[in-house]
């Protein structure tokens, strides 16, 4: 039996539209109106901190630890900024998705007709700046907040798709297991692969190429779906065929 479904987020449950120039002017005005003038800032928003956070625990690539390499990084910028200015700062950059972020096609008509039928909802995320506060947050502000049950994101688990951890959290809020679980995502590697590792089915929302080699994923990495979709508008019948077939 299925009693819970868990999504991906960006491009997946929500897609980007709008200005990135203005999105960036944002960030900044909203740094400088709270650490006055730096000449950092723009760096700042160029660093490549994932590939940093990739290389922070050789044996563990998924942990996530941004605010020990967020330090680490401003160390050699503004000592100034430590402690608890980090998570501050942190919060500034974490631009709220509503901002320049759109419901994609078919994802609102997608979880009611799954809330309509009893499962629980949670959003499993990937993030470099975003906490769940944030984006339980953002979720309210793009207006499905009543849809939702629960989030996570890397940033407060420790550790990134498709590490075992993060899903783990994720079926713990949905109150289910692995077998009665199900995962959208755009991601093979993050959202297939890490499901169908916790026990769950792994659903493949299958965007048009190209698509850019999964972050760290192995050169010759490959994984069978559960099923394929090319829009969420096509998840129900998928979800109607399981349900069929473990009540049968």
């Amino acid at each position: 039996m299925i009693r819970a479904a868990l999504f991906d987020v960006g491009d997946t449950i929500f897609r980007v539209q709008g200005d990135a120039a203005a999105q960036r002017r944002a960030v900044l005005a909203r740094l400088v109106a709270r650490f006055g003038l730096r000449d950092w800032y723009e760096e700042l928003l160029e660093a490549d901190l994932l590939t940093e956070l990739l290389r922070d625990d050789p044996d563990e690539p998924m942990r996530q630890r941004t605010l020990v390499v967020l330090e680490h990084w401003l160390g050699a910028k503004d000592p100034r900024i430590a402690g608890a200015h980090v998570d501050e700062l942190r919060g500034i950059v974490a631009v709220p998705r509503a901002i320049g972020t759109e419901v994609a096609p078919g994802a609102r008509e997608t979880l009611e007709r799954l809330r309509a039928d009893g499962l629980r909802i949670v959003l499993v995320s990937n993030t470099l700046w975003t906490g769940d506060d944030e984006l339980r947050a953002d979720i309210g502000e793009l207006g499905l907040g009543a849809l939702i049950d629960g989030v996570v994101t890397s940033h407060s688990t420790g550790y990134r798709k498709p590490h075992p951890a993060i899903f783990e959290r994720a079926l713990a809020l949905a109150g289910a297991t692995g077998r009665e679980a199900l995962m959208v995502g755009d991601e093979p590697y993050q959202d297939v692969f890490g499901a169908q590792r916790a026990g769950m089915r792994g659903v493949w929302l299958r965007h048009p190429p190209p698509r850019p080699h999964p972050v760290g994923a192995p050169r010759a990495f490959d994984v069978r779906a559960d099923a394929e979709i090319r829009s969420l508008a096509e998840l129900p019948e998928v979800y109607e065929r399981w349900r069929r077939t473990d009540r049968g």
